[in-house]
């Protein structure tokens, strides 16, 4: 496509985006009065049906995969008409929050100049709705690409997606690229586009030692909570500070009354900052050795743990998914730059199935998991206008 058409189309995403922003932002405020914590099943499922209409405008087939005691994930699929695919790019998102039940009406949804009030507006319903309108736009002009385009709305992100990384896994085998809308950050004047993030483990610690009374039996008692003391520091120990991989125990419980010696004790631990999947090896190696070092004899020590999230290792693959947005971004006048951070998200497990990933194409975001979350109005316009470029300017 030449400079004028590409132009051309750049002003009919950013006119296109502007229109449909009221709708969103209507759309956005019924979906934040919406209790949708992960496990929430009838909020999941209320979230989808506010979704629906958008998605049969769109003329997607649609299919609901249920997780019982978790929620429902979405697929949608938007095929090419009258002409065979030239390739397929998955656009993904996550329906769930952080928020347990009522949270919604104690906190709702409010609009204070630039910002959008609202529990899960960035993380990530605003990124749910800036995908599905990027496309509508694009429909709504007749400018939709010649690929097929899979929307991909799963329901445990925030659990580190026990069963949406089966969904990924999946859709992954025939996907050529995934566009994944996480709420974005500021970078001074550059507009960061994330291609490698960190991994995350989530374990516990739980000791088991002897009752007796802390004055006349102190010595026959067997102290799980000193053993877990000890435990805590050995764990602290495993720290990278150069590599930035860290280590931290909290919350942590143990014992009955204090005059008796605990015959129990567990604590719970992350490790986060983990740089590359090579690294999972040796951390599972030291963790699974912390059973055997037990300080307080007669104690017996059990470390469980499981991924969070792995690494999105930084890789030529993901780099062309960047190249994806980079000219669309320049278009529409921001200055890109392709970053790391730290987080995790789901596009470490589409960029661990080998998919080319690029992530933070949702909306600027501030309060992410706190009660003040909020999410800049102007940017999910902006992003929709992205999102719509960079589908329309797939190679035809």
């Amino acid at each position: 496509m030449d400079m004028n058409k590409k132009r051309a189309l750049a002003e009919l995403a950013l006119s296109g985006a502007e229109r449909l922003l009221p709708r969103q932002l209507d759309l956005l405020q019924h979906l934040c009065a919406l209790d949708s914590g992960t496990g929430n099943e009838a909020g999941n499922d209320a979230v989808i049906d506010h979704l629906l209409p958008v998605l049969d405008e769109l003329g997607a087939s649609v299919e609901r995969v249920r997780e019982p005691g978790c929620g429902t994930h979405l697929i949608a699929r938007l095929r090419p008409q009258g002409q065979p695919s030239r390739g397929r790019v998955l656009l993904a998102a996550h329906l769930d929050t952080v928020f347990a039940s009522g949270f919604a009406a104690k906190h709702p949804f409010r609009i204070e100049g630039d910002w959008a009030h609202g529990l899960g507006a960035g993380d990530c319903k605003s990124g749910v709705l800036i995908a599905l309108f990027g496309a509508l736009l694009l429909k709504e002009t007749d400018a939709l690409p010649p690929w097929e385009l899979t929307f991909l709305f799963t329901c445990d992100e925030e659990i580190g997606s026990p069963s949406g990384s089966r969904i990924y896994a999946q859709e992954s085998r025939s996907a050529d690229y995934a566009l994944v809308f996480e709420g974005a950050r500021k970078s001074g004047e550059l507009t960061p586009f994330i291609t490698s993030r960190k991994g995350v483990i989530l374990g516990s610690i739980e000791v088991t030692g002897r009752e007796a009374h802390a004055g006349k039996d102190y010595l026959s008692g067997r102290s799980a909570v000193l053993e877990l003391a000890h435990q805590i520091v050995r764990l602290y120990s495993f720290n990278d500070y150069e590599r930035g991989i860290f280590f931290n125990v909290a919350p942590i419980s143990g014992g009955r009354p204090n005059g008796i010696v605990a015959g129990e004790a567990r604590g719970e631990f992350c490790c986060a900052g983990i740089p590359t999947n090579a690294d999972f090896r040796w951390i599972s190696e030291k963790l699974d050795a912390m059973a055997q070092q037990v300080t307080v004899e007669g104690c017996r020590v059990q470390v469980r743990y499981h991924t969070l999230f792995p690494a999105m290792e930084p890789c030529e693959a993901n780099h062309r998914a960047y190249t994806l947005v980079e000219e669309p971004a320049r278009l529409l006048g921001l200055a890109p730059v392709e970053q790391g951070d730290p987080a995790a998200t789901d596009a470490a497990y589409l960029s661990t199935c080998g998919v080319p990933t690029v992530d933070a194409l949702g909306a600027l975001a501030e309060g992410i998991h706190t009660t003040d979350e909020k999410v800049s109005i102007s940017s999910i316009q902006q992003r929709t206008a992205l999102c719509a470029l960079t589908l329309g300017l797939l190679p035809a």
